[in-house]
């Protein structure tokens, strides 16, 4: 699919190419979602650019997310798609070449979409190719943070629920924490490409002028990393304190049968006793033999556990 985005009164126009005459030179940003190969012709046959395929970009050598060849200026980002408690990556190449941008991904980004609803609010943003992408960039940059503050309280949802000392919700609050180190662990992928990314950007011939967008990204993507990583650290501390409480609740049963054993015997051993079938025991012609043999079965019940209170062990 196809979208264009024309400049009209310094302010984004979106719309759908459905055929090839609409491909117009006015065009400043134009995406490619999952193109088929006829549109991938009319690009070509349009202004001359040799895209990807789909499959080229999963590629993660440094030289080949971000390069300069004779088609123009090519980067590559990790944009987070985190829905129904599945995150992935996915993979978004930005191509600048003759003024226009290009961008080529093989499914919805919701980034794209919200940066474009920005400009139609804020219509003196910059619409040249190269500062529209940084808009881009800065959008994701954005929501990452907004994922970040979910994650936050999420976290401290799972904490009060650890020290809570609730055993029903330790299942729950580990899987909890499984998915958010996966979750983290993708969208710290995501930053370290892109503070790779436009550090090298940083460095070539658009740097003058888009100086203080590049600073900034790499600004809001250093103090990003930084939270990603304490929140990491985090999550582990509560996993490692989960398998505590785990650990002690595990140990407090073995505690209680361990007790049960130790109060058990002693009962046990009296009616074993009575419960032998030898001739000569003279307590079984005893008229009071059988209210005394439950008494002491009472009794040693009692004697070890009220011994076993008196050491706090109960």
């Amino acid at each position: 699919m196809l979208t264009a985005y024309v400049v009209n009164n310094q302010k984004l126009q979106k719309k759908p190419v459905n055929q090839f005459s609409e491909l117009t030179a006015e065009i400043r940003w134009l995406d490619l979602n999952n193109p088929t190969e006829l549109e991938r012709q009319w690009v070509k046959q349009a202004y001359g650019q040799d895209l990807l395929f789909i499959e080229e970009l999963g590629e993660i050598e440094a030289s080949a997310r971000f390069y300069r060849d004779e088609y123009g200026l090519h980067l590559h980002l990790y944009f987070l798609h985190n829905m129904n408690e599945s995150a992935r990556n996915i993979n978004v190449a930005f191509t600048i070449n003759q003024g226009r941008l290009f961008t080529l991904h093989a499914e919805d980004v919701p980034e794209l979409r919200t940066y474009y609803a920005h400009t139609c609010a804020h219509p003196d943003q910059p619409d040249d190719a190269f500062s529209i992408m940084i808009g881009i960039a800065q959008t994701r940059i954005g929501l990452l943070a907004d994922t970040y503050e979910k994650l936050q309280m999420e976290l401290e949802a799972l904490s009060r629920s650890i020290f809570a000392g609730n055993e029903r919700s330790i299942a729950r609050v580990l899987q909890e924490l499984a998915r958010f180190e996966d979750l983290n662990g993708k969208a710290r992928l995501g930053l370290l490409g892109n503070r790779r990314v436009f550090q090298s950007v940083l460095r070539g011939d658009h740097a003058p002028e888009h100086a203080d967008g590049i600073n900034e990204n790499l600004q809001d993507n250093e103090s990003l990393m930084t939270h990603a990583t304490f929140l990491s650290e985090r999550a582990k501390f509560l996993m490692d304190s989960a398998m505590g409480m785990i650990n002690i609740m595990h140990s407090r049963r073995l505690g209680i049968f361990t007790v049960l054993s130790v109060v058990l015997m002693p009962p046990m051993l009296i009616t074993s006793i009575y419960g032998m079938n030898f001739e000569h025991m003279p307590e079984l012609k005893w008229l009071w033999g059988y209210p005394l043999a439950l008494v002491l079965t009472l009794a040693a019940a009692l004697g070890p556990i009220l011994y076993l209170r008196g050491r706090k062990w109960l």
